[in-house]
C-alpha cells in the first residue's frame, strides 16, 4: 500500500545571499519511483542478519539430544513454561528509526521484530529455521531539473520456519535497514520502520505467523514536503509480498 502526500509552500523573501536556496526547480520535487533492486545488492559473506548467531536467552533453551530432537525431560525449561503456540506476539521492536536527517542511524542493526508464540523468551528456543530471506527496494526522487535528489535503497529481511517441537512456523529477526543512501544538498531525508501487527495465518494446532512491515519516509526542502509509505507481508512459511 502506497501513500503519498505532497505539501507545497511558497517562499516570499528572496535576497542575494539566499538566491540558491530559492531555486524553485532545484527544490521542487517532480516525481518519485520505487523499484525492487535485489539483484543490485546481493548478500555477501560479510553480511550478517541482525540477531542470528546470538543466543538471546541461553538459560531457557531446550536440551537437544544427539539426533537433534528436543528432549522432553521434566527439567527442560521449555516444558515448565506456559507457552501458547497459537497466540503470536512480537517480543522485539515495533518502531525504529532507519535514517535521521539524512544519515543512517548507528544502532539500526540491533533493531529487529519477531512473531513468536506467547510465553517464549527467545527465538533460539525453536528449531527448523530456514535460510534468511532478503529483498532490496530503491526509492528515487527527481526535482524539476530531472536530477536525482534522493536515492535511497533499503533491505527488508527476515528468518522464518522456526517450530516448537514440530508445531508452528514462526518469524524472527525481521528488520528493515539501509542498503544505500545519497541525499542532495538542501534536502532532508528521514525514514522509520514499523511492525504494526503480527498474527496467526494458520490453525490453532499448526500456527503460521504473519507479520506486517511498513517502511515510511519523508523528504523536506525549503519549498517541499513529501511523505510516502510501503507495506510488506512476511510469513512463517517463508513468504514475502509487497502490498499494493
Amino acid at each position: 500500500m502506497t501513500k503519498i502526500i505532497l505539501v507545497f509552500a511558497t517562499v516570499f523573501a528572496i535576497n542575494a545571499q539566499a538566491a540558491d536556496q530559492n531555486d524553485v526547480k532545484y527544490f521542487q520535487l517532480a516525481k518519485v519511483k520505487v523499484t525492487e533492486v535485489t539483484n543490485q545488492y546481493p548478500l555477501t559473506e560479510t553480511f550478517t542478519q541482525p540477531g542470528l548467531g546470538e543466543d538471546c536467552n541461553p538459560a531457557s533453551r531446550a536440551k537437544v539430544l544427539d539426533n537433534g530432537v528436543p528432549s522432553l525431560n521434566p527439567a527442560d525449561p521449555l516444558d515448565q513454561i506456559s507457552i501458547i503456540i497459537d497466540k503470536i506476539v512480537n517480543i522485539g521492536k515495533k518502531v525504529w528509526a532507519i535514517v535521521e536527517t539524512g544519515r543512517p542511524t548507528v544502532h539500526i542493526k540491533t533493531y529487529t521484530a519477531n512473531a513468536l508464540p506467547q510465553g517464549l523468551k527467545c527465538w533460539s528456543d525453536l528449531t527448523g529455521w530456514q535460510i534468511p530471506q532478503s529483498k532490496v527496494y530503491r526509492v528515487q526522487y527527481e526535482n524539476l531539473y530531472g536530477m536525482d535528489v534522493v536515492d535511497f535503497a533499503y533491505r527488508v529481511t527476515f528468518t522464518a520456519g522456526g517450530a516448537l517441537k514440530g508445531q508452528g512456523k514462526y518469524i524472527t529477526n525481521a528488520t528493515i535497514m539501509p542498503a544505500d543512501l545519497n541525499v542532495s544538498w538542501g534536502y532532508t531525508f528521514n525514514a522509520n520502520a514499523e511492525v504494526p501487527s503480527v498474527f496467526n495465518m494458520g490453525t490453532s494446532e499448526q500456527p503460521v505467523a504473519g507479520m506486517q512491515m511498513v517502511m515510511k519516509w519523508s523528504v523536506d526542502t525549503v519549498m517541499n514536503h513529501a511523505e510516502q509509505a510501503e507495506s510488506y507481508y512476511v510469513g512463517g512459511d517463508n513468504t514475502m509480498k509487497q502490498m499494493e
